[in-house]
């Protein structure tokens, strides 16, 4: 059974490729404009089965042939590389430090230092991580200031551990460079772009 899925067709993509990506890309920008809003993404494409859809979208907007990305454990790597490479033509990379965008799971996260976090000169080419939450639920996590935030704003913190969130909150000390960060959920997303300071605790 499992050699015969391995030799189906890759699952289908967008239907419209020029005109979703394009929707796709805004859903992303707006996301990372507006730190910690949920915001739907407009187009569900198809996507290989495990991949939230929102994150196969985004996949599809941000990849193309000068794109190397890491899939991450938690995935069925034939079934997503496969798909990934026919619709886009990314290359893959076997080490989370090649990568340009990384996929994902939030049970099975590496730490933030194992991407590429960019240089002082060159800091946009810190890594995007795009990681696949259960939910948007969970104990608030404080975000203080950073643009695209007017007032404190709180953010649930996914399921995703303490740890990770430490993480994330000591990476302000290395600005400008850093990770940015999308959390997917079947048609929803939040962005965490690395400006956005984290200033407070699980509650």
């Amino acid at each position: 059974m499992s050699k015969l899925l391995r030799q189906t067709p890759p699952a289908a993509g967008f239907d419209d490729p020029v005109q979703q990506s394009q929707q796709a890309f805004r859903a992303l920008l707006e996301a990372m404009s507006h730190p910690g809003r949920v915001v739907p993404m407009p187009v569900k494409p198809g996507h290989p089965a495990g991949l939230a859809p929102v994150l196969a979208a985004a996949l599809l907007a941000l990849c193309d042939l000068d794109t190397p990305v890491w899939i991450g454990p938690g995935f069925d790597a034939v079934l997503v590389s496969t798909w990934l490479r026919f619709h886009t033509g990314a290359p893959l990379v076997q080490e989370p430090a090649q990568a340009a965008i990384a996929l994902l799971h939030a049970d099975q996260l590496p730490p933030l230092h194992s991407f590429d976090w960019g240089s002082d000169a060159a800091p946009e080419r810190g890594a995007s991580l795009l990681i696949q939450v259960a939910d948007f639920a969970g104990a608030p996590m404080l975000q203080g200031r950073g643009p695209g935030i007017r007032t404190a704003i709180t953010v649930p913190n996914c399921g995703l551990g303490r740890d990770f969130w430490q993480q994330r909150a000591a990476m302000a000390t290395a600005f400008p460079r850093g990770v940015d960060l999308y959390l997917g959920c079947d048609g929803e997303l939040i962005g965490l772009p690395r400006s956005t300071l984290l200033g407070g605790q699980e509650n």
